[in-house]
């Protein structure tokens, strides 16, 4: 009963960044070769049971940020690919481009330019003398440029 008790708790502090890792952790214990074999028969369902609940979750939890919004994308996404057949595969596709929509729309600022992408910065840099260095390495550097 307090097991229950402390599930519940924490259910109702849930963020989409706490159920995303919760989501992941199942995910990956479902693709282990152990849960798979024919004795682990129970607990594979039981681990089953438990995605589809966190992945109903992902419903009732509001994002903070665009990356939350892509991750619940990302849940969705997963979810059909488990559930449908061929012919529905471009709900996918329209998941895919409403991440990217929403990706290019948060690079856009609030007064409507748009902003070209950023260069990367150079991290090497020329080496500068700094001021309580001796005379004969400013000369030095300087000749060697």
């Amino acid at each position: 009963m307090a097991e229950t008790q402390k599930l519940a708790e924490l259910s109702s502090t849930q963020t989409v960044s706490a159920l995303g890792l919760r989501w992941a952790a199942l995910r990956g214990m479902l693709n282990s070769p152990l849960i798979a074999t024919e004795d682990q028969r129970a607990l594979r369902d039981e681990l089953l049971v438990e995605l589809a609940t966190v992945e109903q979750d992902f419903s009732t939890l509001q994002s903070r940020n665009p990356m939350e919004i892509s991750a619940k994308v990302d849940i969705a996404k997963s979810a059909l690919r488990d559930k449908i057949d061929a012919s529905e595969l471009w709900m996918i596709d329209l998941l895919e481009s409403i991440q990217a929509d929403l990706q290019n729309f948060t690079t856009v600022p609030k007064n409507g330019s748009v902003q070209a992408a950023r260069p990367p910065v150079n991290l090497s840099r020329a080496h500068q003398a700094r001021p309580e260095e001796s005379d004969t390495t400013e000369t030095s550097t300087s000749s060697a440029a």
